[in-house]
């Protein structure tokens, strides 16, 4: 979601926020609640231009049976981030 400049991520089942807003020639960044939402964002972003900056199509999704879900780079066994339930 955007508002004016900033942008802003909210992860409903958690409650955890995060959200930009311009700050000189910058932007700065607030987080809240149990996940850093926002780190996430910059971990994800650093594993794709590591893997080559591939297309949307290379990502995958896998949910097993407890609810665990984790999105996958490649193939299941590749660079995964884990999906909070």
């Amino acid at each position: 979601m955007t508002t004016g400049d900033g942008v802003i991520l909210v992860d409903v089942a958690t409650g955890s926020q995060a959200w930009t807003e311009p700050a000189g020639n910058g932007w700065q960044v607030h987080q809240h609640g149990p996940l850093l939402l926002w780190d996430a964002v910059e971990d994800a972003l650093n594993a794709w231009q590591d893997a080559g900056t591939p297309p949307q199509s290379d990502f995958g999704l896998t949910v097993e049976a407890d609810g665990t879900q984790h999105v996958w780079l490649g193939e299941p066994g590749g660079p995964a981030w884990h999906l909070p339930v």
